[in-house]
């Protein structure tokens, strides 16, 4: 008997409950007409429990429909990702089910819930037909295109895409979309494999215990796939399909939550050089495009600090590269004997990278990002036709860090300092370092000195954003950068409420839109010149 049946024969007398309610329920003709309050019920008690436990974070739910049939193509990872997509989804999803779940405990009621779809594996042209009439009777259903969960049964984690990071899709999300004359709405989860991965359960290999993990849902925009009703669909044209939907997928998760933390797409292994991870960069675009944006995070922090200006830039249709930085992306301790030096080699590794697929780049950077940003546009002139820094790293408020050098000799390791003003969005979105090494601030602190003393260098147009209110970066610092450089074209721009945090605090919007149009107007006046 396999592990998880082991636990599921613990679970037979709560079930057996369950059944004894239901089938009391149905014979005084109550579960019906009460249904649709224990689904709504259900849902609300769902939602609470993962934004209370997991931090739960929502995003597109404007690409939802609010009426008519829908797919909702979901990534798998967990045994939490349909419970997750209920919790968050706007409207109520019918799930295709395995058929061996009607036996399981407890699971069974909750797929008769939300009315979901059983299938048989191999092809069941009778769940089809059910779910094709859900559709056009303006139902939503949920689909799991990968089919399992990487490293749940015989298909390890490392058989996924090398161009998406996910198991290759299968064709029926397509069939079902094509057929019932509905959009397919890709989903994207992120952080369930960490929380709960398959180790956990169904393999039992680890305590089958939910981690208080911070969980992602985005629901992206519709995918409308369209035939004639005479026309035959080639192998090809369905397998291409089915690729555009996997790979839409894939770009609405963040790989860097997973239980295994990938770089998407994964390098090829004998690729000549050191390329940095990069949980985010787009799809190659062909031919060379004239702007490219490298985006830079800062000192202790997680590459989700930055990572949503991926958003606007790919609305923009711009190439970019996200990279994590040496010593970050792990456990605090890996930032030991890093160098800023190799922070520099990092991201200029990036930037080389990203110059196959344009012909120059954007730096934007983050704290210590900027400081490399400032760094990147003083020795790469010819590349970088512009720079944008968040809170540049420049000067600290702190006092004692003009102290940091012996300091670093006495004291090995230091609590990381506040970067927020809103407690909530601290609590939902900081996954930065808890501590740092001593000697690394050192290294960070000498660092800030050298780009001070190369900011003349920098030509390229500049864009200087700052916050009053800081709590680490002292204020002097935008206005000395802003002062140095020898940009034609710089603008320093202030915000009042912001702490060190500007792309993830209380006025993030505003700070991300500042920097998009800053891009923009960057990528159309280098249009209008080649033009």
């Amino acid at each position: 008997m396999e592990k998880h049946e082991l636990l599921n024969q613990t679970l037979k007398p709560v079930d057996r409950v369950l059944d004894f309610s239901v089938a009391a329920l149905r014979k005084a003709n109550l579960y019906t007409p009460l249904k649709k309050s224990l689904y709504e019920t259900t849902k609300l008690l769902l939602n609470a429990q993962f934004k209370m436990n997991h931090h739960l974070r929502v995003y597109g739910t404007e690409n939802v429909p609010r009426e008519g049939g829908a797919v909702f193509a979901i990534n798998h990872q967990s045994w939490l990702d349909a419970q997750v997509v209920t919790a968050a989804c706007p409207r109520k999803i019918s799930f295709m089910a395995k058929s061996e779940f009607k036996t399981w405990p407890i699971l069974h009621h909750v797929i008769d819930l939300t009315d979901s779809v059983y299938v048989h594996r191999g092809g069941d042209d009778g769940a089809l037909e059910n779910a094709i009439a859900h559709l056009r009777e303006g139902g939503c259903v949920g689909i799991f295109p990968e089919g399992t969960i990487p490293g749940e049964e015989d298909i390890p984690r490392w058989d996924v895409e090398p161009d998406t990071g996910l198991l290759r899709g299968k064709s029926g999300v397509v069939r079902l979309a094509m057929r019932a004359g509905v959009p397919i709405i890709p989903v994207g989860v992120s952080g369930t494999g960490k929380a709960f991965p398959p180790e956990a359960y169904p393999r039992l290999e680890q305590l089958p215990l939910v981690k208080p993990e911070p969980i992602e849902v985005r629901f992206g925009e519709p995918i409308f796939l369209k035939k004639r009703a005479e026309e035959e669909i080639s192998y090809d044209q369905l397998r291409g399909m089915t690729d555009r939907v996997m790979r839409a997928i894939s770009h609405l998760v963040d790989h860097s939550m997973g239980y295994v933390p990938m770089n998407v797409p994964i390098a090829v292994k004998d690729k000549p050089g050191r390329i940095p991870p990069t949980p985010y960069r787009n799809q190659p675009l062909g031919d060379k495009t004239r702007i490219g944006v490298l985006v830079l995070h800062g000192f202790t922090s997680h590459v989700s600090c930055v990572s949503d200006l991926r958003f606007p830039l790919d609305e923009m249709k711009l190439p970019y590269r996200i990279p994590v930085l040496r010593g970050h992306g792990g456990e605090w301790t890996d930032l030991k004997g890093v160098t800023a030096e190799q922070w520099y080699e990092d991201a200029e590794d990036s930037l080389l990278d990203l110059l196959t697929e344009c012909r120059r780049v954007v730096v934007v950077g983050l704290s210590m990002g900027g400081l490399v940003a400032l760094d990147l546009a003083a020795r790469r002139r010819k590349q970088v036709v512009g720079v944008a820094t968040v809170a540049a790293a420049l000067k600290f408020k702190d006092p004692l860090s003009a102290l940091t050098p012996l300091i670093a000799k006495v004291i090995p390791s230091w609590p990381s300092p506040k970067a927020f003003h809103d407690k909530e969005l601290e609590k939902q979105r900081n996954r930065n370092y808890p501590r740092f090494p001593t000697p690394a601030f050192a290294e960070l602190y000498r660092y800030a000195a050298d780009v001070e003393n190369r900011l003349s260098f920098v030509s390229a147009d500049a864009l200087i954003v700052g916050s009053r209110r800081d709590q680490i970066v002292h204020g002097k610092a935008a206005e000395i950068i802003h002062e140095r450089i020898s940009s034609r074209r710089k603008e320093l721009v202030w915000f009042e409420e912001s702490g060190h945090e500007m792309l993830l605090d209380m006025e993030a919007p505003k700070v991300m839109a500042a920097v998009a149009e800053f891009i923009r107007s960057l990528a159309s006046s280098s249009s209008a010149e080649e033009e």
